[in-house]
C-alpha cells in the first residue's frame, strides 16, 4: 500500500485525539466545566481510543505485514476498510459528546465494528493456504474482535429499547471489553511482536508458536468469567476460569521465555530505547497476567470490581502502558520515519506521563481501601494528562518521512 505512511502517521494522529479527549475529562473532574457531560465524553473517549486509535493502527500495520504477501491491487480493499474505519471513528466524537448513545453514534459505532467483520473476512480468505505462523495471532485477535460484537449489540438494544438491567448491562460491557482489550488487541500486539523478531532473524518454532497459541487463546475465550465472579457461579464454572487462568499464566511466561532465548539478538538490532519499551510493554503485561491471576481470589475480584480507580487503572494499564506504547513504538520501528531528538523526547515524556498516571491511579485504588482520598489528586491527574497530550503533538509534528 503506497500510503502507508499516511495511515500511520494520521494514527498517532488520532492518538494524540485520544489524549485530548482525556484532557477534557480530566479538566471536568478537577475543575468545573457544566456544558459539557463527563459520561458522553467518557463515551466518546472509550470509543475513539478503541477505533479511531488502536483498532486503526493495528489494521494499518497488519496491511504493512501483508505488502510481503499480497500485490498492491488485492491490498486496494484493505485501503477502503481504512477509510470507513477511520470515518466512522471521527463520526463518534461529536455525536457521543452531544447525546451519548443515540443513533448517530450507535450508527458509527456499528459501521466501525461491521468493518472489523469485513476486515476479518477478507484476511481469513487472502491467508488461506499461506504457511505463515504469525497469520494465526492476527487471525485470532480479529476472531475476538468479532465475537466482542454481542456484548456491544446487547449495549446498544437496552439503550435503544430504554430496557436496561444492572447485571446484564455490566455483563454485556465487561464481555465487549474482555474479548477486545484480552483478545483483539493483545493477540495483534504478539503477533507484531513475532513478526519484529523474525525480523531480526529470531523466529519462533512451530511448536512453541502452537502452544502459546491454544494456552492463550482458550486462556482468553474461558477467561471473560473474570469479568463476572461477582455473579454467582456453579463451581464447575470457577474451576474452569481457574484453569483458564492459569493456562494463560503459563502461555504468558512461554512468551517470556521466546524472547530471553533471543535477547541477544535483540540487543544486537534494537536501540537501547527500543530495548527500554520492550522491557516497559513486558512489564506492563507482567503485571496484567498477575492481577488475572490474582482476581481468582474472591476477596480480590470483590475489591478490584468494587472501586472505580482500581477498574480504571487496570484497564490503563492494559490500554495504555501496554497495548499504546507497544503499537506506537511498532510505528517509529517500521524505520520509515526519521528518529529525531524531537520524536525521542516525545516518546520518554509520554512514558513517563503513562507511568505517574498508572502510578496516581494505583496508589488511589489502594488508598480507596480504607476510603483515603488523595490530596489534588484530580489536580495531579489533570496535569500528567496534559504532559501526555504535549508529547503525542510533539511526535506528531516532528515524524518526517525518512528520504529515500
Amino acid at each position: 500500500m503506497k500510503n502507508i505512511i499516511f495511515w500511520l502517521r494520521f494514527s498517532v494522529l488520532n492518538f494524540f485525539m485520544v489524549s485530548v479527549l482525556g484532557v477534557l475529562m480530566r479538566y471536568k473532574i478537577a475543575f468545573s466545566l457544566p456544558m459539557v457531560d463527563q459520561k458522553h465524553v467518557q463515551e466518546a473517549h472509550s470509543h475513539f481510543a478503541f477505533y479511531g486509535w488502536i483498532t486503526q493502527i493495528i489494521y494499518v500495520l497488519i496491511i504493512r505485514y501483508l505488502q510481503g504477501i499480497l500485490s498492491e491491487e488485492q491490498l486496494k480493499k484493505y485501503n477502503v476498510l481504512l477509510i470507513v474505519n477511520a470515518v466512522s471513528a471521527y463520526i463518534m466524537i461529536p455525536s457521543f459528546i452531544y447525546k451519548g448513545y443515540y443513533w448517530l453514534s450507535i450508527a458509527g459505532s456499528t459501521a466501525a465494528l461491521l468493518t472489523s467483520f469485513v476486515f476479518f473476512f477478507f484476511l481469513l480468505r487472502d491467508l488461506k493456504g499461506k504457511r505463515d505462523l504469525i497469520k494465526s495471532w492476527f487471525l485470532g485477535g480479529l476472531f475476538f474482535a468479532v465475537i466482542s460484537s454481542a456484548g456491544v449489540f446487547m449495549l446498544s438494544y437496552m439503550m435503544m429499547s430504554d430496557n436496561v438491567t444492572q447485571t446484564l448491562y455490566l455483563a454485556s460491557t465487561y464481555y465487549y471489553l474482555h474479548f477486545q482489550y484480552n483478545g483483539f488487541f493483545i493477540f495483534s500486539c504478539i503477533g507484531f511482536l513475532l513478526l519484529s523478531l523474525r525480523n531480526i532473524g529470531a523466529e519462533i518454532s512451530e511448536k512453541d508458536n502452537k502452544l502459546i497459541f491454544w494456552l492463550l487463546f482458550f486462556g482468553t475465550l474461558i477467561g471473560y468469567g473474570l469479568s463476572v465472579l461477582w455473579m454467582k457461579l456453579p463451581l464447575w464454572i470457577f474451576i474452569a476460569i481457574v484453569l483458564a487462568t492459569i493456562a494463560q499464566t503459563i502461555g504468558a511466561v512461554k512468551l517470556y521465555m521466546v524472547v530471553k532465548q533471543n535477547w541477544t539478538k535483540v540487543v544486537l538490532s534494537f536501540s537501547a530505547l527500543q530495548r527500554f519499551v520492550l522491557m516497559y510493554v513486558g512489564f506492563a503485561f507482567f503485571a496484567k497476567i498477575m492481577l488475572q491471576l490474582g482476581s481468582n481470589i474472591p476477596v480480590l475480584s470483590q475489591f478490584a470490581f468494587g472501586f472505580r480507580n482500581v477498574v480504571i487503572a487496570y484497564l490503563h494499564l492494559i490500554l495504555l502502558m501496554c497495548v499504546s506504547v507497544f503499537l506506537l513504538n511498532q510505528i517509529l520501528a517500521t524505520n520509515l520515519f526519521k528518529m529525531t531528538k524531537p520524536v525521542i523526547t516525545g516518546l520518554k515524556l509520554l512514558l513517563l506521563g503513562i507511568f505517574l498516571n498508572e502510578a496516581v491511579l494505583g496508589i488511589m485504588g489502594v488508598l480507596s481501601i480504607k476510603y483515603v482520598a488523595v490530596p489534588f489528586s484530580a489536580e495531579i491527574l489533570l496535569a500528567v494528562s496534559l504532559l501526555m497530550m504535549f508529547s503525542l503533538l510533539l511526535i506528531f509534528f516532528s515524524l518526517k518521512k525518512k528520504s529515500l
